[in-house]
């Protein structure tokens, strides 16, 4: 019961502080068509990960997500097949906002996902990509262009995203 607690908490924290921060937010906004903003952060195991390292090479999905929503459960899983290359090839970045790094990585170890993934406690990402909702992806193209931005997650999403990379 009191997880429960805790995890409604976080979610509201996150869509509260979001809205604040994006009521001002101003016209570099994370949209289609605009630049990605900047994303370089340490993962989990202490090695910086940096959207700019990726772009020119394949297209980068960012995925930012908590452990606990089956929604985001759902969509790592088919994130990570792709990431093994089931399916179109791309760089896939995962950002957490889960609050325990221990219980992220049990999550991570539990569910083999090898792609980066980024623990920001402090959330310092969701202004600069503007989150309102988890999960959130965002498809940038080589050219560090956002050409997709999906909020939660279903079988459209899935399908759209793989759309997406066959393009």
């Amino acid at each position: 019961m009191i997880t429960d607690m805790r995890k409604l908490f976080v979610l509201l924290f996150l869509l509260a502080y979001s809205l604040i921060l994006t009521a001002g937010a101003d016209s570099a906004a994370c949209t289609i068509g605009s630049p990605a903003p900047g994303l370089e952060l340490d993962d989990l195991k202490g090695t910086t990960v940096s959207l700019q390292n990726y772009l020119q090479k394949k297209p980068v999905i960012i995925t930012f997500f908590t452990s606990w929503s089956k929604s985001c459960q759902s969509e790592l899983s088919d994130l990570q097949e792709i990431y093994d290359g089931k399916s179109p090839k791309a760089e896939i970045i995962g950002v957490a906002f889960d609050k325990k790094t221990s219980e992220l990585k049990n999550f991570i170890a539990a569910n083999s996902l090898s792609f980066p993934i980024i623990a920001d406690k402090r959330l310092s990402l969701i202004d600069n990509f503007q989150i309102t909702i988890i999960p959130t992806t965002i498809c940038i193209n080589r050219d560090g262009i956002i050409e997709k931005i999906f909020l939660d997650y279903d079988d459209n999403v899935k399908k759209a995203v793989l759309d997406w990379l066959r393009s």
